[in-house]
């Protein structure tokens, strides 16, 4: 374990915190393990348990690590709903322009829907058609309303789960609700039967593993976004 003494001159929580975090990115912990007793911890960087102990409810709040009572402190297997997403909050903390979160979109969504075509399964193709039939559904009872976010949100959470690469997955999930948190405050939505027609074609193309009308379904999509802001 490359746990170490810790330097006095600078916040010694904060460094107790990213040592067990950089262990994690080692895979010196791992997902399920059992973190050592606060005490032994504290030993070992040479540091008063109160800074471990605080360290350690920084990572709880976090959702990295959950304390089990009478058993220990363990390295959560998922994040924990409810807790605190950091790097959800280090994307709310840059500028918060609608253009830049298109233009990342544009990159991004492009790039994980053809690893979706790649990648999905008849099990991810019936997630997805089930989202689009939803919506589908929608259309035939209010046919002029606009689409919630939630309904975008099933979609395209179910396209990132095609690409069974969890780096993918949890940073498109973070990045989506990010950038239709802010579009919706900004701009009306698209009308749910437009959204209906774009989400079929998508799901088309992925059964299909059609490239070309993918990238004629997404860039009609992007286009629609970039000339709204035109306005």
């Amino acid at each position: 374990m490359s746990l170490a003494s810790v330097r006095k001159n600078k916040k010694v929580t904060h460094q107790v915190f990213t040592q067990i975090i950089n262990a994690l990115k080692k895979g010196e912990f791992k997902p399920g393990d059992r973190l050592p007793g606060a005490r032994e911890l504290a030993d070992k960087m040479q540091v008063g348990i109160s800074s471990v102990r605080e360290a350690l409810k920084m990572l709880e709040s976090l959702g990295a690590v959950e304390s089990r009572q009478g058993e220990g402190t363990f390295i959560c297997n998922t994040l924990r709903e409810g807790a605190a997403n950091a790097f959800e909050i280090q994307l709310a903390l840059l500028p918060l322009t609608a253009e830049y979160l298109v233009e990342f979109r544009v990159i991004f969504e492009t790039a994980y829907t053809r690893l979706a075509i790649k990648h999905a399964t008849s099990a991810d193709l019936a997630n997805i058609e089930a989202a689009v039939i939803s919506l589908e559904e929608k259309v035939k009872k209010s046919p002029d309303a606009f689409i919630e976010a939630e309904d975008e949100l099933a979609f395209h959470h179910a396209v990132l789960c095609c690409t069974h690469n969890p780096y993918i997955i949890k940073t498109g999930e973070v990045a989506l609700d990010l950038f239709f948190d802010v579009i919706h405050e900004r701009l009306e939505p698209l009308v749910v039967s437009e959204a209906a027609k774009d989400h079929r074609d998508i799901y088309n193309a992925i059964c299909q593993k059609d490239y070309e009308l993918m990238d004629k379904v997404l860039n009609k999509c992007f286009s629609w976004w970039g000339n709204r802001f035109k306005e």
